[in-house]
């Protein structure tokens, strides 16, 4: 194993601990930490550089420049937070063209998952019954809850982060 292999699959493991922190900062506290986002944007190009492989990093820089510009439409609509967008375009750059679709996939259904246990968390604790549930089922505010985007974003960071190592 060559020294540049070691390099690339450090970069990778710490892509993979950073973004699992943040989610863990997210899932706490709801927030995300701008340190955090950056030292993932920032270890991008020692992966780039270090991998056995070619990184098709330009397209990589379109797709992740896409995902801020989208993270910041629907932080704007306050859909999401602003380090939920910062942290998803991070994670796009690595992802990169080969890897975006299931990254977003990904995302996708563990924000369902995350989404569905903390309805019915919110439905549970305050209705017991499957009357009250019902009854309840068509409460506006559970739409206004905050959720840990980071948390699902970090599950489809993993695959990126499992893919690339297979990879090197």
């Amino acid at each position: 194993m060559t020294a540049s292999i070691v390099v690339a699959e450090v970069a990778v493991v710490s892509f993979a601990a950073l973004v699992f922190s943040a989610a863990l900062k997210d899932i706490l506290t709801y927030t995300i930490p701008n340190r955090v986002c950056l030292a993932v944007l920032l270890l991008y190009p020692a992966h780039v550089i270090a991998a056995p492989y070619a990184v098709d990093w330009i397209p990589a820089v379109g797709i992740a420049s896409a995902a801020l510009a989208l993270g910041f439409v629907l932080f704007s609509l306050r859909y999401v937070g602003a380090g939920d967008a910062k942290l998803f375009a991070a994670v796009a750059l690595w992802a990169g063209p080969q890897l975006i679709v299931p990254f977003m996939v990904y995302t996708t259904l563990a924000g369902g998952v995350i989404a569905l246990f903390m309805w019915m968390q919110h439905r549970f604790a305050r209705a017991p019954t499957t009357a009250m549930v019902l009854q309840t089922a068509a409460d506006p505010q559970i739409g206004k809850q905050q959720m840990p985007y980071g948390a699902a974003i970090a599950v489809a960071a993993l695959y990126v982060a499992f893919t690339l190592l297979r990879i090197s």
